[in-house]
């Protein structure tokens, strides 16, 4: 593949405005395969041809020449048979052009991410530190070590949360019922503390609007 056709590629993804990443989504390919198309190192193949002419509303032919049947348009054409013609009394043998097509490689949909023992074993531990809890502290601890519960989808959810960038996923109102327990049990602040749970809606509310920006 040419440099020139790499760079008309460019042009017709930075046209409808669409970056390398955006693009390899909607092509179900990497980041990569779109810059070596980009940078002449490599050709899309046929089924990708196809697409990136659907989605630029240009003919596969006119990403091949790179834009030059678009303005080839108007002019006048030989006809098939004076061409025909031509071509049979040329002594001269055609040109013989290698195009190497690089097999894509096709991204893996969702990759699950290998877990520490940490991750799998979490609820466990929070079990055993209840355990030692409410053998420490004796009845009182029995009565309000079970919030270390409470732990365990903040845990799990902070995680995905933070791993995917989406604020969204943490499980925040398990969060606010486990600071007004804490704060009600030792602190004895049922009252007013109970408005820690008017926090929930604005916490989803700038998620979304975060998102939305």
């Amino acid at each position: 593949m040419s440099i020139k056709q790499g760079d008309y590629l460019k042009e017709l993804r930075v046209k409808n405005k669409l970056s390398q990443e955006k693009l390899g989504e909607r092509l179900g390919l990497s980041r990569q395969s779109v810059s070596k198309w980009e940078q002449g190192y490599a050709m899309p193949d046929t089924e990708n041809l196809l697409k990136l002419s659907e989605l630029y509303g240009v003919s596969v032919d006119t990403i091949l020449k790179c834009g030059e049947t678009e303005e080839a348009d108007g002019k006048e054409v030989l006809d098939n048979t004076e061409a025909k013609t031509e071509s049979e009394a040329s002594d001269k043998k055609p040109e013989t052009k290698i195009i190497f097509i690089e097999k894509q490689e096709h991204k893996k949909p969702n990759p699950h991410k290998k877990r520490g023992w940490f991750f799998i074993s979490y609820p466990i531990w929070m079990a055993v530190l209840y355990a030692v809890i409410g053998s420490c502290f004796g009845a009182k601890g029995w009565i309000t070590g079970w919030l270390v519960f409470l732990t365990i989808p903040l845990f799990y959810t902070g995680i995905i949360a933070f791993e995917k960038k989406k604020p969204v996923l943490f499980c925040y109102p398990v969060l606010a019922t486990l600071v007004y327990l804490i704060l009600g049990f030792f602190a004895n602040l049922w009252h007013p503390m109970w408005i820690i749970f008017l926090t929930i809606p604005i916490f989803y509310i700038v998620c979304v609007t975060r998102k939305i920006k």
